[in-house]
């Protein structure tokens, strides 16, 4: 059961790499009713018992967490382009690492890595 939908709205990459690795984490902003995903347990614990915690904007993930999270069912992502919403899915490269790509990508994580950096 996925806890979680958010939005991906910038990446953290690094152009040496090659495609599939070039991605090495993702952010967003935090939406209403959603949890962050980058939350530490304990704030994640005190919000839910009805503590007011003030939540940052935005939440930053490494790329790992972000793939471990949706192959575990706790976040699924997408990204808002021009007309439509595309969701993001975890794919194998060729070489046999776990990435993030959207369902539109045929391979390589094109539309990911046409995101701005993250700040």
């Amino acid at each position: 059961m996925v806890t979680a939908r958010l939005l991906i709205d910038c990446v953290e990459k690094d152009d040496r790499l090659g495609p599939y690795e070039r991605i090495r984490g993702v952010g967003g902003p935090n939406l209403p009713g959603v949890a962050p995903p980058d939350s530490p347990r304990l704030v994640s614990a005190l919000q839910r018992r009805g503590v007011a915690i003030r939540d940052r904007p935005r939440w930053r993930l490494p790329i790992e967490d972000a793939v471990r999270g949706v192959v575990d069912g706790k976040w699924a992502f997408f990204i808002q382009g021009v007309y439509d919403t595309v969701d993001i899915q975890v794919a194998t490269s060729p070489s046999g690492v776990l990435y993030l790509r959207t369902e539109t990508d045929h391979d390589t994580p094109d539309e990911l890595l046409f995101l701005p950096s993250c700040r």
